[in-house]
């Protein structure tokens, strides 16, 4: 395919940009997201009672605030005349807080009049802190090891062209596109929240997430491997330019990323256009990815690479 522009040339002012969109979306999703219960710390309460909404609410949020939960989330629904769910949700960090609260909110419902006993308490359940805590553990781990994985299967791989740029670079340019793969879709998703406030984080999102991190790797790598074989067959060429080596390698992986792009983008819409909800969530959260790891695999992993051999300013006239 032949070059309409350059992609390596001015590639630093993308970088930036990339940066900089790395940490505004980053820094809007954590602030804003909403979570799952199962990722959050709920007590559920069901009362034999139809019981004001606004009332109980108040009260409840009072209590919470006068015994230092300043920012509780609470929760009130009649799912029937003779029924009512309460859900409480704040930052507690221990079992036992869990379970002191739950017995105190009991206690306050009695004394409010809300209910005459607590044998009017249908049904209670807790969401552990430990169960979040084992969840983010095991989640972290998992990311970690394979992340080590990875890092070394590059220096393995890429050891062949170590005397012209470091296989640990790529490795860590690698890690980081495919943080900017996975915070872009984030940031979409914050703004899926903002819209409709029954999106939230489940495992849906997280299974999104694992994905797109595994194909963003994918793609990078595969451009660093044509790199890698152009510069073995061309290192030892008299007034060899690097620059134009990433240039070409980058269209000639064009025509496969763009291929790739379209096929995924063709599969994922159907399954947001006529898939069910859970169906959606995953299928918006790969679309966006698409978008996002296309660029970054193309204009960013290697125009970074190339930028961080220090070549560029000497061969900024002949690219």
């Amino acid at each position: 395919m032949r070059p309409r522009f350059h992609i390596v040339k001015r590639a630093h002012y993308r970088v930036w940009i990339w940066f900089l969109l790395l940490l505004v979306a980053r820094y809007l999703f954590f602030a804003n997201a909403q979570f799952w219960e199962e990722f959050t710390w709920w007590i559920n309460i069901g009362i034999r009672k139809n019981i004001d909404q606004g009332a109980l609410k108040q009260s409840l949020t009072e209590y919470m605030q006068s015994v230092w939960y300043p920012k509780p989330k609470v929760l009130i629904e009649n799912i029937a005349w003779w029924e009512t769910i309460i859900k409480v949700n704040t930052r507690i960090e221990t079992d036992q807080k869990v379970a002191e609260l739950s017995k105190s909110i009991q206690s306050l419902l009695v004394q409010k009049w809300y209910i005459w006993s607590t044998s009017d308490i249908s049904s209670q359940s807790i969401i552990w802190p430990s169960v979040w805590d084992f969840m983010e553990k095991s989640a972290r781990n998992a990311i970690i090891v394979w992340l080590i994985l990875m890092a070394v299967y590059m220096l393995i791989s890429f050891s062949a062209i170590r005397t012209v740029i470091s296989p640990s670079i790529l490795a860590v340019i690698t890690i980081l596109t495919m943080i900017f793969d996975i915070s872009i879709p984030a940031w979409a998703y914050w703004l899926w929240m903002m819209i409709s406030p029954t999106v939230q984080i489940d495992t849906v999102f997280i299974i999104a997430i694992l994905t797109t991190m595994w194909y963003s790797i994918n793609d990078t790598i595969v451009i660093f491997d044509r790199i890698r074989e152009n510069l073995q067959t061309k290192w030892w060429t008299k007034d060899i330019v690097y620059g134009k080596i990433f240039e070409d390698s980058l269209w000639q992986t064009m025509r496969r990323s763009f291929g790739i792009v379209w096929a995924t983008l063709l599969v994922v819409l159907a399954m947001f256009f006529f898939g069910s909800w859970i169906i959606k969530h995953f299928a918006f959260t790969i679309w966006i990815w698409v978008l996002a790891g296309s660029y970054s695999s193309i204009f960013i992993s290697a125009p970074l690479a190339y930028l961080m051999m220090w070549r560029y300013k000497k061969e900024k006239a002949k690219l």
